[in-house]
């Protein structure tokens, strides 16, 4: 056979060889296609921080999953509803959201449970409940190893959690093992691995709040500034704001006024400029 007719014969094989694989590709019903849509223009919308829009989009998508007794799809709705719902300051729907995922009896998935019990304790933290924020930390603990994903998540909040109950050293003890968990592990650019970095930054600035509680205001400075480079790096402005005020809180305990006055300035214009992008008041 010549080499022209082996290329043909190859051809002609690769021809038949795609042809077969497009015709084995799976067609998506119309629903499907409707709650994939939705929930893209959802998060589309929860990105330019219009959560009205986003909650429509991620509630139909949540309706089609549901009507389609697609587990996975409305877990995932619920839990994009949540966070929409805490954004807007929407706690007790939020958790209501949480809550629907986690009494789910066809839930199986280990690593979603894990995340819900998070989102659970982030939302009663953040109203106070410390008693079941650690319900649900020691929940997600029982099923995360130490090698799970989101282990280093469970043991900020845990930091976290402790910082609110007033036990800076047991804070300051868990947000230092987060930073040394291999799953927080620092990389250059923070951006190579955005979710791991932004946690990482959370638990150096957990470790700031406990030193600072600890009288060491030195080494709130250090963990508040590596804080803050991972916040910039990552165009996360509403952890920068904390990052800021604590590096002025710092300054000024240790008597460096010209650093306090410069990050309290920084603070200001980026508390004034958030308030702005959210449309609630003009930047100065």
């Amino acid at each position: 056979m010549s080499l022209r007719s082996r290329g043909s014969v190859l051809l002609l094989a690769s021809a038949a060889a795609a042809l077969a694989a497009c015709a084995q590709k799976p067609v998506v019903s119309p629903a499907v296609s409707l709650a994939q849509a939705s929930s893209q223009r959802g998060a589309q919308a929860f990105a330019h921080g219009e959560l009205a829009n986003a909650q429509r989009e991620y509630t139909t998508a949540l309706h089609v999953y549901e009507s389609l007794g697609d587990t996975p799809g409305r877990v995932s709705s619920l839990l994009s509803l949540a966070r929409i719902a805490a954004q807007a300051g929407q706690a007790s729907e939020a958790i209501a959201a949480v809550t629907q995922v986690l009494a789910d009896p066809a839930l199986v998935d280990t690593p979603t449970r894990i995340t819900a019990h998070g989102r659970a304790a982030a939302l009663y933290l953040a109203q106070g409940n410390t008693a079941l924020t650690d319900k649900h930390l020691f929940d997600a603990g029982a099923l995360c190893a130490a090698a799970c994903a989101d282990a280093g998540a469970i043991n900020v909040l845990r930091a976290r959690s402790a910082l609110a109950q007033n036990k800076p050293a047991d804070a300051l003890k868990l947000a230092s093992d987060a930073l040394a968990m291999p799953t927080l592990a620092p990389v250059t650019p923070a951006t190579l691995k955005p979710q791991a970095s932004a946690e990482r930054a959370n638990a150096l600035r957990v470790q700031a709040q406990a030193h600072m509680a600890l009288g060491a205001p030195a080494a709130a400075s250090t963990a508040a500034l590596a804080a803050l480079e991972l916040d910039r790096a990552l165009g996360l402005a509403d952890r920068v704001l904390p990052d800021l005020q604590l590096l002025a809180q710092a300054s000024r305990d240790m008597g460096a006024a010209d650093a306090a006055w410069r990050y309290q300035a920084l603070a200001d214009r980026a508390q004034a400029a958030g308030r702005a992008l959210r449309g609630n008041a003009p930047a100065e």
